[in-house]
């Protein structure tokens, strides 16, 4: 069925039901093809479309620096 059988966000189980449906999103990587829920998909949406979250390849959001502090 998938490489990955729930959602790798939220542990969301995906079903037989779901695999028909288009309520997942599909990720692609070197380990194979990722799924996220419907709910995970709309909640990380930018972070997924600014490549700022990888689930296929396992990664999360990058670290941020630090702001730099204010001159005087």
């Amino acid at each position: 069925m998938d490489t990955i059988p729930s959602c790798p966000l939220c542990s969301r189980p995906r079903t037989p039901a779901d695999v028909r449906g288009l309520a997942w999103s599909s990720h692609h990587g070197p380990a194979g093809t990722v799924y996220l829920c419907g709910p995970c998909t709309r909640t990380h949406l930018v972070d997924l479309e600014c490549g700022l979250l990888d689930p296929a390849r396992g990664s999360g959001a990058p670290d941020v620096a630090a702001p730099l502090p204010h001159a005087a």
